[in-house]
């Protein structure tokens, strides 16, 4: 085969099969140092599973394993680094706590592992070594309301006076209503 037969050979790969294979089941992953990070809902003094809700639970110095496995068929699923658990968003849905305040988890992770793009990683087990609170700003801090309070800006002149209107016609109708 020629180089010409072999570069049309390369450039025939179906990419959908590179994505999958991409995600195998590994000993240890290249850059990784062992610890992960992990967004976690708190429930009262619980530690939760955002995804999973209360079947997975957390606990500082206590492991928890399951076992990874190649397209999400299973394992513990953490981040590289702080930046990366904080930016990893998970869809709601029925059963888990998307609403519910959060919680950052510093993990040691053992394999195997899987990896996935976006720095995630599917790991067999994790024990979480720290927690630490979620910066201001994160997705349930309003960080739009925070930073405008941060300014000093608030709502604009017209939206107080269209307000103030609402509030005395609402009084107005509770006083003939007799609520008032």
């Amino acid at each position: 085969m020629d180089g010409a037969e072999q570069l049309l050979l390369a450039w025939s790969i179906n990419v959908e099969d590179f994505r999958v294979n991409s995600a195998r089941l590994r000993d240890s992953l290249r850059d990784f140092n062992g610890i992960g990070y992990k967004v976690v809902a708190k429930v009262g003094n619980r530690l939760l599973s955002i995804w999973a809700g209360d079947r997975t639970e957390y606990s500082l110095g206590a492991t928890i394993r399951d076992e990874a496995g190649p397209n999400h068929s299973g394992g513990l699923y953490v981040c590289r680094t702080q930046a990366a658990a904080l930016r990893h968003r998970v869809p709601a849905r029925r059963g888990g706590l998307f609403f519910a305040p959060r919680l950052l988890l510093r993990c040691r992770c053992e394999g195997p592992f899987v990896e996935y793009p976006g720095g995630k990683i599917a790991c067999s087990a994790l024990t979480p070594i720290d927690v630490q609170a979620i910066p201001p700003g994160y997705l349930h801090t309003s960080p739009q309301r925070a930073a405008a309070a941060a300014a000093g800006v608030g709502p604009s002149e017209g939206l107080r006076v269209e307000t103030t209107a609402l509030e005395a016609e609402v009084a107005e109708l509770e006083r003939r209503l007799g609520y008032r």
